[in-house]
């Protein structure tokens, strides 16, 4: 478990680093579909689809393993940490999360909401990941 005094993020938070995210995951998306389009004559394949999807989710676990969070979570001040310990997670852990993100979804985006009464302020992904993700102490 995380030191004493750390604070757990809340789901409005959390939700506006999605947001974020949004940002610059969609353009990305668009641009590498555009990518593989022209490269299968003007058609987007399943290959290029697929590719996308590859690079977009290796972005997102580079910036967790790196930086503990996304672009999104680093601008409000969002880690994730460790359940256990409050340190970066495992990559492994960090794997399962990502996982955990189309489980999450699945019923009617369930699992996200699930922290809002959640002790742990935990989503489905973040138990999966055994993962928690806190508000860093303003300066």
């Amino acid at each position: 478990m995380p030191q004493q005094g750390v604070e757990l993020a809340g789901f409005g938070r959390r939700l506006a680093a999605q947001l974020l995210d949004l940002l610059w995951l969609m353009p990305l998306s668009v641009l590498l579909g555009t990518i593989g389009a022209l490269a299968n004559g003007g058609e987007l394949s399943l290959g290029g689809e697929l590719m996308a999807n590859i690079i977009g989710t290796l972005l997102v676990l580079t910036f967790w393993v790196e930086r503990q969070g996304t672009p999104g979570k680093l601008v409000l001040g969002l880690r994730i940490v460790d359940t256990e310990t409050g340190l970066p997670p495992r990559f492994g852990r960090l794997v399962l999360r990502y996982l955990g993100y189309m489980i999450s979804a699945l019923p009617l985006c369930l699992g996200y909401f699930w922290m809002l009464w959640d002790a742990r302020r935990q989503t489905w992904h973040d138990k999966m990941g055994r993962t928690l993700v806190i508000r860093l102490p303003q300066e």
